[in-house]
């Protein structure tokens, strides 16, 4: 997807009410938006399996006098956590603590740095067995002094830890995977040009052919 924003209807599409979940959230940001956090929730039903995505898509709140759309690219996270807070297993944040702090009880989830991630992602899968395992690729980028946005993170980085994503997919441990690109110009992941490069080494190491975005 291009933008965070959807990510939450895919996993409803994969999850089975009262089912254990647990995810590896791993993004430039947190996406886990708390300010208006009741009144987002007060706008959506109280049960989000099976809504179509048309309608999670459409789903708007109103506040200081301006009606926006409910869950954006910044709060689909915060959502998903208050709706699934009773069903949640292990929970990681790879980031760039770039963002709110997750809206969960403190010691109940891990920050992951970045140094450790490609060498030690397969371990922390081993601690749970039903993965929504999130990745926006802007977290492989940073800004530099001009204000663009630049790779920063080698392709062994990328391989290792796209290996290991492989890997726990064709197990079955990981149930669902998204992809992020976040592509906007001058944006956090370049542009529509590196953005779509690093997808389409994301998804060779995955064993995903011919990438290629619709026209």
């Amino acid at each position: 997807m291009d933008n965070h924003r959807a990510a939450w209807w895919c996993w409803l599409r994969h999850l089975v009410h009262g089912e254990p979940i647990d995810l590896f959230h791993i993004d430039r940001h947190t996406d886990t938006l708390t300010s208006n956090l009741p009144c987002w929730k007060q706008s959506l039903p109280a049960q989000m399996l099976g809504v179509s995505l048309q309608d999670y898509l459409g789903y708007r709140t109103r506040l200081n006098g301006f009606d926006t759309v409910t869950i954006r690219w910044d709060n689909y996270l915060s959502l998903f956590l208050e709706y699934e807070k009773a069903n949640l297993g292990s929970v990681y944040f790879a980031t760039h603590q770039d963002g709110d702090a997750p809206n969960l009880l403190s010691g109940s989830w891990r920050d992951v740095a970045t140094w450790e991630l490609p060498g030690n992602f397969d371990f922390y899968l081993s601690q749970g067995d039903n993965w929504i395992v999130n990745v926006d690729l802007d977290y492989f980028f940073c800004q530099m002094d001009d204000g663009s946005c630049q790779r920063f993170l080698a392709e062994d980085y990328v391989r290792n830890l796209c290996l290991a994503i492989k890997k726990n997919l064709e197990n079955g441990r990981i149930k669902v995977l998204t992809i992020c690109l976040t592509p906007d110009d001058d944006g956090f992941s370049g542009g529509w040009a590196s953005a779509e490069t690093l997808c389409a080494e994301v998804c060779q190491h995955l064993g995903i052919q011919d990438f290629q975005l619709p026209s």
